[in-house]
C-alpha cells in the first residue's frame, strides 16, 4: 500500500511535519521556524498533507518557542516527553499531563495549544501504552517469544489472531 493511501485512509498521521526534530534547548528560533518550513512545503507539495499534531519525544528540553510555532503554524496539538521524572510524577499527582501550553505574556489565550506529557521515563511500548508496564509489554510485538528481548515482568506477549482478537 502506498504512502499517500495510508494518509488517505486515516491510517498514517505526519506528526510535525518539520525536517527533523530540532533541539529546542539551544537552537535559534530562526533555525526553528526555517527547518519547518522546510518540511511543511516539501509535505504540501509532495504528500497533500498539512500536519495537525506535534510530535517532540525527544529533544534535550522543551521549549515554549517551540510550542508559539507549532501554533503559528496551524498544528494544534502537540506531545511532548523528554522531562523530568519528578516533573512528570508532579503533573501526573495532580492529573495535569494534558495542559493548554500558554506563552507567559499571553493573557488572552491566543497561543494556547493542547500539550500531552507521556508519563513515563521512556518512549518504548511498555512505558508509554498504559499505567502498568506490565500489561503494556504483553502488547510489544518485538518482544515475542523467540526474539532477542523479552518482558522483566515474565508475562510475555502473545500474537494477536483472528482466533484471539476479542480476548486480546
Amino acid at each position: 500500500m502506498s504512502l499517500e493511501r495510508l494518509i488517505e485512509r486515516g491510517q498514517l498521521e505526519i506528526a510535525t511535519g518539520g525536517w527533523v526534530m530540532p533541539d529546542e534547548a539551544n537552537t535559534h528560533y530562526f533555525a526553528l521556524i526555517d527547518q519547518l518550513l522546510e518540511g511543511h512545503q516539501w509535505l504540501e507539495r509532495n504528500l497533500g498533507v498539512k500536519p495537525r499534531t506535534g510530535w517532540a519525544v525527544d529533544p534535550f528540553g522543551h521549549s515554549p518557542t517551540q510550542a508559539y510555532l507549532l501554533k503559528q503554524a496551524g498544528l494544534s496539538n502537540m506531545l511532548i516527553q523528554r522531562v523530568h521524572y519528578s516533573v512528570k510524577k508532579h503533573f501526573a499527582s495532580q492529573k495535569t499531563l494534558e495542559f493548554f501550553w500558554r506563552q507567559n505574556w499571553d493573557q488572552q489565550s491566543s497561543t494556547d495549544i493542547l500539550c500531552h506529557m507521556m508519563p513515563f521515563y521512556s518512549y518504548d511500548v511498555p512505558h508509554t501504552c498504559g499505567p502498568d508496564p506490565k500489561i503494556c509489554c504483553q502488547f510489544d510485538f518485538k518482544r515475542l517469544p523467540g526474539g532477542r528481548i523479552s518482558c522483566p515482568w515474565r508475562v510475555p506477549p502473545q500474537a494477536i489472531t483472528s482466533d484471539n482478537v476479542q480476548q486480546r
